[in-house]
């Protein structure tokens, strides 16, 4: 599995520094109880091989995020592709971590650590039969030590870790936000369908309005290169079904790209919501560089898209000002 592949590609990069920094941590508290040598879960690796459904949750959500066909996807989400970096990082955390001392186990302190119905967070890890094969509740990060608070779920004995666990339990938190990463030399023509068509070409840098309707005046050059960067690194806030979508676009623009790639994007500006898009692909071909995650480049000729933007059942929040800078209009002559 991947989220499993990337752990011990983490570890395996972390080891050493690990054992020297536990090292010297340790080294020097020879008063210590043994349990506070030991690792918060011993058979970490047991587990890990058994894992198929990862839950955060507190008292007002849950994030649900499973191995559906040998793919981390979000259930409580849509089934968006979960964040599999940040899952990894997190299972670093919890297999490195060592108990540094046992805390109270009377559950009328636990406000104090974090630990109270009200404030706790809980991580759930389930087998494909839904078997609970841990549970850990999560409380708060001391930076003073530095530690977290947790405790087992099924027991009142809390400890403190040499590990921040401190997490996010919302969907968003473990959603990938990179989109699509288009640089403007990339970019050959648009099209922007508004009460006009407005129709723009870039050729040796130079952006040029083409095909302006008669008796229409011409747009301020000062606006015509966002609409080339509109593609920049763009990342997302939120995102909602396309079924939550109203019926017709309030802006519909299309971009074709040196390699020929065409994409249509359509916008929604949805009260309360703010500004959506889907994307509509005509084709993918090899000079696109695709994947879960964008290592950003922004070289100019870049062509990158994230599997986020591949995905035809979603549309996704995303900044406002994007859809003012495409947002153009042509006006009428007045003399």
């Amino acid at each position: 599995m991947i989220l499993v592949k990337n752990i011990k590609i983490l570890l395996a990069l972390t080891a050493g520094l690990l054992i020297i920094s536990f090292g010297l941590y340790f080294d020097g508290k020879s008063n210590n109880s043994n349990i506070e040598q030991e690792a918060l879960m011993p058979n970490f690796d047991e587990i890990l091989s058994q894992i198929n459904s990862i839950e955060f949750k507190n008292s007002e959500e849950s994030t649900i995020i499973k191995d559906i066909n040998d793919q981390w996807l979000v259930t409580t989400a849509m089934n968006l592709p979960a964040n599999t970096e940040l899952l990894s990082r997190f299972f670093v955390q919890i297999k490195e971590a060592k108990v540094i001392g046992t805390k109270t186990d009377k559950p009328e302190l636990f406000f104090k650590l974090g630990l109270d119905k009200e404030s706790v967070q809980t991580l759930i890890l389930k087998s494909k039969s839904n078997e609970i094969l841990y549970s850990l509740d999560i409380g708060n990060f001391n930076y003073k030590i530095p530690g977290t608070y947790i405790k087992e779920s099924s027991s009142d004995q809390s400890y403190l870790i040499s590990a921040n666990l401190t997490t996010d339990v919302s969907n968003f938190y473990w959603i990938p936000n990179d989109l699509i990463n288009i640089g403007v030399e990339a970019i050959k023509s648009v099209q922007i369908y508004s009460n006009q068509l407005v129709n723009l070409s870039k050729q040796d840098d130079l952006i040029s309005h083409q095909n302006l309707p008669i008796g229409y005046k011409e747009i301020s050059e000062n606006r015509l290169p966002d609409v080339f960067t509109s593609l920049t690194d763009l990342q997302h806030n939120g995102y909602l079904s396309t079924e939550e979508l109203p019926s017709t676009a309030d802006l519909e623009v299309r971009y074709t790209f040196t390699n020929g790639t065409v994409l249509y994007l359509s916008l929604y500006d949805i009260p309360d919501k703010g500004i959506h898009v889907t994307f509509d692909w005509n084709y993918l071909n090899e000079e696109l560089e695709i994947s879960k995650f964008i290592n950003l480049d922004l070289s100019g000729n870049q062509l990158q898209v994230s599997t986020m933007a591949l995905l035809d059942t979603v549309a996704y929040n995303i900044p406002q000002l994007v859809y003012d800078n495409l947002n153009l209009k042509l006006k009428e002559k007045t003399d």
